[in-house]
């Protein structure tokens, strides 16, 4: 009887051990930076026109992004994995008149090179388009 009891003890002892290490060993660590970007708006047909806003986007979001919605802004960028050219967040009608506005992403996105430039035919376009990516 005391043998079985002093078997039942070790062998509870040995897959508590075995649980803990176990644990330890699936312990969350800190997600990876999947994208760090650095994002222009020009109001014009260049990137370099006027007084171009420039604001960083790290994703997902930490103290040094300064994008004033980064997570929305990176929840877009997943949306179409990173291909800023897929972005149509509202489609819809906008007047036609011809206000350029020029647009720039430049960075890693989950450790690829990304590099967009687009300049859109006036601000409801891009707003549409892009929605809160380029909303700063």
């Amino acid at each position: 009887m005391k043998t079985t009891r002093a078997l039942a003890l070790l062998a509870t002892a040995l897959f508590t051990t075995a649980l803990a290490g176990t644990a330890n060993a699936v312990a969350p660590v800190a997600p990876a930076t999947e994208a760090s970007l650095r994002l222009t708006v020009a109001h014009g047909a260049t990137p370099g026109a006027g007084m171009p806003h420039v604001v960083t986007l790290d994703c997902p979001p930490d103290g040094a992004t300064t994008h004033p919605d980064p997570i929305t802004a990176c929840r877009l960028l997943d949306s179409v994995n990173g291909d800023l050219e897929q972005l149509n967040v509202n489609p819809g009608v906008c007047n036609d008149l011809y206000d350029p506005y020029t647009v720039t992403a430049t960075g890693v996105y989950r450790g690829r090179q990304l590099s967009f430039q687009h300049t859109y035919g006036n601000h409801c376009v891009l707003q549409r388009t892009a929605g809160a990516f380029f909303d700063f």
